[in-house]
Protein backbone atom coordinates (compact mmCIF):
# COMPACT_ATOMS: atom_id res chain seq x y z
CA UNK A 1 0.00 0.00 0.00
CA UNK A 2 2.99 2.33 0.81
CA UNK A 3 3.74 4.36 -2.60
CA UNK A 4 6.52 5.47 -3.87
CA UNK A 5 6.85 9.15 -3.15
CA UNK A 6 7.51 9.40 -6.77
CA UNK A 7 4.47 7.99 -7.73
CA UNK A 8 -29.08 14.35 12.35
CA UNK A 9 -31.32 13.21 12.39
CA UNK A 10 -32.37 10.07 9.90
CA UNK A 11 -34.83 8.69 7.94
CA UNK A 12 -37.29 6.64 10.10
CA UNK A 13 -39.20 3.82 7.91
CA UNK A 14 -42.72 4.45 7.79
CA UNK A 15 -44.42 1.35 9.46
CA UNK A 16 -46.36 0.18 6.27
CA UNK A 17 -47.05 -3.61 6.30
CA UNK A 18 -46.51 -5.84 3.53
CA UNK A 19 -49.53 -6.28 3.03
CA UNK A 20 -50.15 -2.48 3.12
CA UNK A 21 -47.49 -2.11 0.30
CA UNK A 22 -48.87 -4.80 -1.77
CA UNK A 23 -52.36 -3.69 -1.64
CA UNK A 24 -51.27 -0.15 -3.04
CA UNK A 25 -52.74 0.94 -5.77
CA UNK A 26 -51.37 2.72 -8.88
CA UNK A 27 -52.56 4.75 -11.44
CA UNK A 28 -51.86 4.15 -14.57
CA UNK A 29 -48.75 6.28 -15.75
CA UNK A 30 -46.77 6.71 -18.61
CA UNK A 31 -43.02 7.77 -19.00
CA UNK A 32 -42.84 11.89 -19.71
CA UNK A 33 -40.19 13.33 -20.45
CA UNK A 34 -38.39 15.56 -18.04
CA UNK A 35 -38.50 18.76 -19.91
CA UNK A 36 -38.90 21.13 -16.82
CA UNK A 37 -36.35 23.87 -14.82
CA UNK A 38 -34.91 21.40 -12.95
CA UNK A 39 -31.24 22.65 -13.50
CA UNK A 40 -32.84 26.13 -12.13
CA UNK A 41 -33.62 24.39 -9.17
CA UNK A 42 -30.43 23.17 -8.73
CA UNK A 43 -29.22 26.49 -7.59
CA UNK A 44 -31.38 26.55 -4.57
CA UNK A 45 -29.71 23.78 -2.94
CA UNK A 46 -27.36 24.32 0.04
CA UNK A 47 -25.19 22.90 2.16
CA UNK A 48 -26.11 21.94 5.64
CA UNK A 49 -24.38 20.03 8.42
CA UNK A 50 -24.95 16.55 9.06
CA UNK A 51 -25.37 15.03 12.51
CA UNK A 52 -23.57 11.98 13.09
CA UNK A 53 -25.81 10.19 15.45
CA UNK A 54 -28.83 8.43 14.49
CA UNK A 55 -32.38 9.28 15.87
CA UNK A 56 -34.26 6.44 16.98
CA UNK A 57 -36.68 4.40 15.13
CA UNK A 58 -40.05 5.73 15.39
CA UNK A 59 -43.02 7.00 13.43
CA UNK A 60 -41.90 9.99 12.47
CA UNK A 61 -38.93 10.59 9.60
CA UNK A 62 -37.56 13.89 10.53
CA UNK A 63 -35.31 15.95 7.80
CA UNK A 64 -32.49 17.88 8.69
CA UNK A 65 -32.12 20.74 6.64
CA UNK A 66 -33.02 21.30 3.24
CA UNK A 67 -33.33 24.31 0.28
CA UNK A 68 -34.12 28.12 -0.20
CA UNK A 69 -36.74 28.67 -2.64
CA UNK A 70 -34.44 31.32 -4.38
CA UNK A 71 -35.36 33.48 -7.40
CA UNK A 72 -38.90 32.11 -8.12
CA UNK A 73 -38.07 28.79 -9.21
CA UNK A 74 -39.07 25.78 -7.34
CA UNK A 75 -42.06 26.41 -5.46
CA UNK A 76 -42.71 24.96 -1.80
CA UNK A 77 -46.48 25.17 0.54
CA UNK A 78 -48.59 25.13 -2.53
CA UNK A 79 -49.64 21.80 -1.63
CA UNK A 80 -49.28 19.70 1.63
CA UNK A 81 -46.72 17.35 1.91
CA UNK A 82 -47.84 13.81 2.49
CA UNK A 83 -47.58 9.94 1.00
CA UNK A 84 -44.70 8.20 1.16
CA UNK A 85 -41.67 6.57 -0.67
CA UNK A 86 -40.35 3.27 -1.28
CA UNK A 87 -36.34 2.46 -2.08
CA UNK A 88 -33.55 0.82 -1.49
CA UNK A 89 -30.04 0.74 -1.03
CA UNK A 90 -27.31 -1.49 -2.05
CA UNK A 91 -23.38 -0.84 -2.50
CA UNK A 92 -21.99 -2.62 -5.51
CA UNK A 93 -18.57 -3.31 -4.62
CA UNK A 94 -17.76 -4.19 -8.27
CA UNK A 95 -18.71 -1.32 -9.54
CA UNK A 96 -18.00 1.05 -6.46
CA UNK A 97 -21.51 2.82 -6.58
CA UNK A 98 -24.32 3.22 -4.50
CA UNK A 99 -27.56 2.41 -6.15
CA UNK A 100 -30.73 3.55 -5.30
CA UNK A 101 -33.88 1.38 -5.95
CA UNK A 102 -36.55 4.31 -6.46
CA UNK A 103 -39.48 1.94 -6.30
CA UNK A 104 -42.66 3.75 -6.12
CA UNK A 105 -44.65 5.97 -4.15
CA UNK A 106 -47.91 6.44 -2.63
CA UNK A 107 -50.69 8.85 -1.80
CA UNK A 108 -49.04 12.30 -3.10
CA UNK A 109 -50.24 15.65 -2.70
CA UNK A 110 -52.09 16.64 -5.44
CA UNK A 111 -51.59 19.44 -7.32
CA UNK A 112 -53.87 19.40 -9.75
CA UNK A 113 -56.85 19.81 -7.00
CA UNK A 114 -59.70 19.36 -9.62
CA UNK A 115 -58.14 16.74 -11.26
CA UNK A 116 -56.86 14.77 -8.16
CA UNK A 117 -53.27 14.18 -9.36
CA UNK A 118 -49.73 15.61 -10.11
CA UNK A 119 -46.95 14.84 -12.69
CA UNK A 120 -44.16 13.34 -9.91
CA UNK A 121 -40.72 12.37 -10.22
CA UNK A 122 -37.85 12.11 -8.01
CA UNK A 123 -34.44 13.40 -7.17
CA UNK A 124 -31.45 12.50 -5.25
CA UNK A 125 -28.20 13.84 -4.00
CA UNK A 126 -25.54 12.76 -1.75
CA UNK A 127 -24.75 15.72 0.44
CA UNK A 128 -23.08 17.93 0.98
CA UNK A 129 -21.79 17.61 -2.84
CA UNK A 130 -25.10 20.21 -4.26
CA UNK A 131 -23.64 20.44 -7.95
CA UNK A 132 -25.20 19.29 -10.91
CA UNK A 133 -23.21 16.64 -11.81
CA UNK A 134 -24.15 14.97 -8.36
CA UNK A 135 -27.54 14.80 -8.95
CA UNK A 136 -29.73 11.68 -9.89
CA UNK A 137 -33.50 11.89 -11.03
CA UNK A 138 -36.12 9.70 -12.28
CA UNK A 139 -38.10 10.05 -15.14
CA UNK A 140 -41.73 11.63 -15.00
CA UNK A 141 -44.90 9.90 -14.27
CA UNK A 142 -47.92 11.75 -15.79
CA UNK A 143 -51.09 12.20 -13.91
CA UNK A 144 -50.91 10.40 -10.80
CA UNK A 145 -50.56 10.71 -7.16
CA UNK A 146 -49.44 6.48 -6.67
CA UNK A 147 -46.08 6.50 -9.47
CA UNK A 148 -44.46 3.34 -9.80
CA UNK A 149 -40.91 4.21 -11.04
CA UNK A 150 -38.58 0.97 -10.59
CA UNK A 151 -35.60 2.76 -11.60
CA UNK A 152 -31.95 2.92 -10.20
CA UNK A 153 -30.23 5.58 -9.56
CA UNK A 154 -26.29 5.30 -9.30
CA UNK A 155 -23.70 7.65 -7.63
CA UNK A 156 -20.13 5.82 -8.42
CA UNK A 157 -18.13 6.60 -5.16
CA UNK A 158 -15.85 4.42 -2.20
CA UNK A 159 -17.53 3.53 0.26
CA UNK A 160 -15.05 5.30 3.01
CA UNK A 161 -16.49 8.16 0.25
CA UNK A 162 -20.36 7.57 2.00
CA UNK A 163 -18.81 8.34 5.18
CA UNK A 164 -18.84 11.65 5.07
CA UNK A 165 -22.48 12.05 3.08
CA UNK A 166 -26.10 12.06 3.69
CA UNK A 167 -28.81 11.20 1.42
CA UNK A 168 -31.25 13.96 0.59
CA UNK A 169 -34.20 12.25 -1.57
CA UNK A 170 -37.33 14.93 -2.51
CA UNK A 171 -40.19 14.34 -4.61
CA UNK A 172 -41.27 17.00 -6.86
CA UNK A 173 -43.96 17.77 -9.41
CA UNK A 174 -42.71 19.05 -12.91
CA UNK A 175 -44.64 21.60 -14.32
CA UNK A 176 -44.66 22.30 -18.08
CA UNK A 177 -43.98 26.00 -17.54
CA UNK A 178 -41.27 25.71 -15.19
CA UNK A 179 -42.57 26.02 -11.76
CA UNK A 180 -41.81 22.66 -10.30
CA UNK A 181 -43.80 21.84 -6.71
CA UNK A 182 -42.33 19.87 -3.86
CA UNK A 183 -43.82 17.35 -2.51
CA UNK A 184 -41.86 16.07 -0.01
CA UNK A 185 -38.35 14.71 1.08
CA UNK A 186 -36.49 12.18 3.24
CA UNK A 187 -32.89 12.87 4.50
CA UNK A 188 -30.56 10.02 5.90
CA UNK A 189 -27.20 10.09 6.99
CA UNK A 190 -24.98 7.39 5.72
CA UNK A 191 -22.32 7.23 8.32
CA UNK A 192 -21.80 4.22 9.36
CA UNK A 193 -24.50 2.86 7.14
CA UNK A 194 -24.23 -0.79 6.58
CA UNK A 195 -25.49 -1.52 2.95
CA UNK A 196 -26.55 -5.07 3.42
CA UNK A 197 -29.71 -5.41 2.71
CA UNK A 198 -31.40 -3.82 -1.11
CA UNK A 199 -34.91 -4.56 0.04
CA UNK A 200 -36.94 -1.13 -0.51
CA UNK A 201 -38.66 0.27 2.96
CA UNK A 202 -41.08 3.08 3.05
CA UNK A 203 -40.47 6.23 4.58
CA UNK A 204 -42.69 8.71 5.34
CA UNK A 205 -42.10 12.10 3.00
CA UNK A 206 -41.23 15.15 5.47
CA UNK A 207 -42.14 19.10 5.01
CA UNK A 208 -38.77 20.97 3.99
CA UNK A 209 -37.33 22.26 7.21
CA UNK A 210 -35.88 25.66 7.48
CA UNK A 211 -32.39 25.90 6.31
CA UNK A 212 -29.57 26.42 8.93
CA UNK A 213 -27.57 29.28 9.81
CA UNK A 214 -24.29 28.34 9.92
CA UNK A 215 -24.32 26.62 6.82
CA UNK A 216 -20.60 25.84 5.07
CA UNK A 217 -19.76 25.59 1.63
CA UNK A 218 -18.79 22.28 0.31
CA UNK A 219 -15.15 22.40 -1.41
CA UNK A 220 -15.01 18.09 -1.97
CA UNK A 221 -13.58 14.70 -0.49
CA UNK A 222 -9.89 14.09 0.61
CA UNK A 223 -8.79 10.61 0.85
CA UNK A 224 -5.76 10.34 2.77
CA UNK A 225 -4.02 7.73 4.57
CA UNK A 226 -1.24 7.90 7.29
CA UNK A 227 1.40 5.72 8.98
CA UNK A 228 4.38 5.90 11.85
CA UNK A 229 7.08 3.75 11.24
CA UNK A 230 9.31 3.76 14.42
CA UNK A 231 12.83 3.64 14.50
CA UNK A 232 14.90 0.58 14.02
CA UNK A 233 16.85 0.05 16.81
CA UNK A 234 19.03 -2.11 15.43
CA UNK A 235 20.16 0.48 12.51
CA UNK A 236 22.23 3.28 14.60
CA UNK A 237 23.51 6.42 12.49
CA UNK A 238 27.10 8.03 13.51
CA UNK A 239 26.31 9.10 16.84
CA UNK A 240 22.58 9.92 17.33
CA UNK A 241 19.97 7.48 18.25
CA UNK A 242 17.57 6.36 15.85
CA UNK A 243 14.01 8.41 15.31
CA UNK A 244 10.91 7.68 13.66
CA UNK A 245 9.21 8.42 10.41
CA UNK A 246 5.86 10.05 9.30
CA UNK A 247 4.18 8.62 5.73
CA UNK A 248 1.19 10.60 4.51
CA UNK A 249 -0.59 8.66 1.71
CA UNK A 250 -2.53 11.19 -0.30
CA UNK A 251 -4.57 9.10 -2.63
CA UNK A 252 -7.04 11.19 -4.16
CA UNK A 253 -10.10 13.98 -4.04
CA UNK A 254 -13.52 14.02 -5.13
CA UNK A 255 -15.83 17.16 -6.32
CA UNK A 256 -13.27 19.79 -5.91
CA UNK A 257 -14.50 22.94 -7.11
CA UNK A 258 -13.75 23.88 -10.97
CA UNK A 259 -12.23 27.04 -11.46
CA UNK A 260 -11.02 26.62 -15.32
CA UNK A 261 -13.22 27.84 -18.17
CA UNK A 262 -13.52 24.23 -19.44
CA UNK A 263 -15.36 23.08 -16.12
CA UNK A 264 -12.07 21.92 -14.46
CA UNK A 265 -9.36 22.16 -12.48
CA UNK A 266 -5.75 21.47 -12.27
CA UNK A 267 -5.37 20.44 -8.67
CA UNK A 268 -2.14 19.54 -6.39
CA UNK A 269 -1.98 19.12 -3.19
CA UNK A 270 0.57 20.57 -0.51
CA UNK A 271 1.48 19.16 2.67
CA UNK A 272 3.27 21.31 5.82
CA UNK A 273 4.25 19.34 9.31
CA UNK A 274 3.81 22.80 11.41
CA UNK A 275 5.15 24.49 13.23
CA UNK A 276 7.91 24.05 10.52
CA UNK A 277 6.65 26.10 7.42
CA UNK A 278 10.37 26.26 5.84
CA UNK A 279 11.30 24.30 2.61
CA UNK A 280 12.27 21.24 4.22
CA UNK A 281 8.33 20.77 5.75
CA UNK A 282 6.72 21.95 2.00
CA UNK A 283 5.93 18.81 -0.14
CA UNK A 284 3.95 19.10 -3.22
CA UNK A 285 1.84 15.96 -5.32
CA UNK A 286 2.47 16.42 -8.74
CA UNK A 287 -0.36 18.21 -11.28
CA UNK A 288 -3.49 16.80 -12.06
CA UNK A 289 -4.68 18.15 -15.35
CA UNK A 290 -8.66 18.81 -16.12
CA UNK A 291 -10.07 17.25 -13.54
CA UNK A 292 -12.43 17.75 -10.71
CA UNK A 293 -11.36 13.98 -9.51
CA UNK A 294 -7.71 13.81 -8.77
CA UNK A 295 -5.66 10.63 -8.47
CA UNK A 296 -2.47 11.21 -7.09
CA UNK A 297 -1.79 8.06 -4.97
CA UNK A 298 1.42 9.87 -3.91
CA UNK A 299 3.51 9.69 -0.40
CA UNK A 300 5.19 12.45 1.40
CA UNK A 301 8.22 11.13 3.65
CA UNK A 302 8.66 13.08 6.83
CA UNK A 303 12.03 11.55 8.64
CA UNK A 304 13.77 11.90 11.86
CA UNK A 305 10.63 13.05 13.83
CA UNK A 306 9.16 10.80 17.75
CA UNK A 307 5.90 9.94 18.48
CA UNK A 308 6.38 12.29 21.52
CA UNK A 309 6.68 15.21 18.64
CA UNK A 310 4.19 13.95 16.73
CA UNK A 311 1.48 14.94 19.59
CA UNK A 312 2.69 18.45 19.87
CA UNK A 313 2.78 18.75 15.92
CA UNK A 314 -0.22 19.31 12.85
CA UNK A 315 0.50 18.19 9.68
CA UNK A 316 -1.71 20.41 7.02
CA UNK A 317 -2.69 19.36 3.85
CA UNK A 318 -4.23 22.10 1.04
CA UNK A 319 -5.15 21.85 -2.51
CA UNK A 320 -4.63 24.19 -4.91
CA UNK A 321 -5.89 24.70 -8.50
CA UNK A 322 -2.36 25.13 -10.63
CA UNK A 323 -2.08 28.44 -13.01
CA UNK A 324 0.83 28.79 -14.86
CA UNK A 325 0.00 32.53 -14.96
CA UNK A 326 -1.12 33.91 -11.90
CA UNK A 327 -1.56 32.78 -8.58
CA UNK A 328 -2.77 29.58 -7.30
CA UNK A 329 -6.53 29.29 -6.06
CA UNK A 330 -7.27 27.38 -2.97
CA UNK A 331 -9.44 24.75 -3.32
CA UNK A 332 -9.86 23.90 0.05
CA UNK A 333 -7.61 21.94 3.11
CA UNK A 334 -7.36 19.54 6.22
CA UNK A 335 -5.35 19.77 9.28
CA UNK A 336 -4.29 16.25 11.54
CA UNK A 337 -3.53 17.03 14.76
CA UNK A 338 -4.69 16.13 18.46
CA UNK A 339 -6.59 19.60 18.42
CA UNK A 340 -5.32 20.65 21.82
CA UNK A 341 -5.19 24.41 20.58
CA UNK A 342 -1.45 24.49 21.88
CA UNK A 343 2.05 23.43 20.98
CA UNK A 344 4.11 22.63 24.20
CA UNK A 345 1.71 24.48 26.12
CA UNK A 346 1.56 27.35 24.07
CA UNK A 347 -1.70 28.53 22.42
CA UNK A 348 -1.30 28.12 18.71
CA UNK A 349 -4.47 28.34 15.90
CA UNK A 350 -3.09 25.39 13.76
CA UNK A 351 -3.66 23.01 16.59
CA UNK A 352 -7.74 23.16 15.59
CA UNK A 353 -7.99 19.83 14.34
CA UNK A 354 -11.45 18.74 15.08
CA UNK A 355 -13.86 15.31 14.06
CA UNK A 356 -12.22 12.83 11.99
CA UNK A 357 -8.87 15.22 11.61
CA UNK A 358 -8.25 14.39 15.03
CA UNK A 359 -9.26 10.79 15.08
CA UNK A 360 -7.31 9.85 11.99
CA UNK A 361 -4.15 11.27 13.57
CA UNK A 362 -5.42 9.71 17.01
CA UNK A 363 -5.68 6.50 15.92
CA UNK A 364 -2.01 6.65 13.74
CA UNK A 365 0.04 7.60 17.19
CA UNK A 366 -1.92 5.03 18.53
CA UNK A 367 -1.11 2.10 15.90
CA UNK A 368 2.64 2.47 14.83
CA UNK A 369 3.48 0.79 11.69
CA UNK A 370 0.00 0.43 10.73
CA UNK A 371 -2.04 2.34 7.87
CA UNK A 372 -4.72 4.26 8.99
CA UNK A 373 -7.24 5.76 6.29
CA UNK A 374 -9.98 8.02 6.32
CA UNK A 375 -12.04 10.60 3.72
CA UNK A 376 -12.55 13.63 4.90
CA UNK A 377 -14.29 17.09 3.75
CA UNK A 378 -11.97 19.82 3.00
CA UNK A 379 -12.10 23.05 4.88
CA UNK A 380 -13.06 25.82 2.75
CA UNK A 381 -10.70 28.09 4.29
CA UNK A 382 -7.41 28.01 6.50
CA UNK A 383 -5.22 30.07 7.42
CA UNK A 384 -3.28 29.96 3.97
CA UNK A 385 -0.39 30.88 2.46
CA UNK A 386 0.90 31.96 -0.52
CA UNK A 387 1.43 28.39 -2.29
Amino acid sequence: MLASRNGSKSATPSPVAPSSRRGTASVPSQDWPNVNADDDIDRLVVMHQTRSSLSSLGLRSDSMASVYSGAGEGRYGTVAVRGQVEFGLQYNYKARALEIHIKQCKDLAPVDAKRNRSDPYVKVYLLPDKSKSGKRKTKVKKHTLNPVFDETLKFHISLNGLETRTLWLTVWHSDMFGRNDFLGEVMMTLENKVFDDPTPVWYNLQERTEPFDDMLSFKGDIIVCLKFVPPDMTVHKKGKRSRGTLHVLVKEAKSLTAVKANGTSDPFCKSYLLPDKGRSSKQKTPVAKRTVNPVWNYTFIYDDVTLQELAERCLELTVWDHDRLASNEFLGGVRFSLGTGKHYGKSVDWMDATGKELTLWKSMLERPNFWVEGCLSLRPSLDTRTS
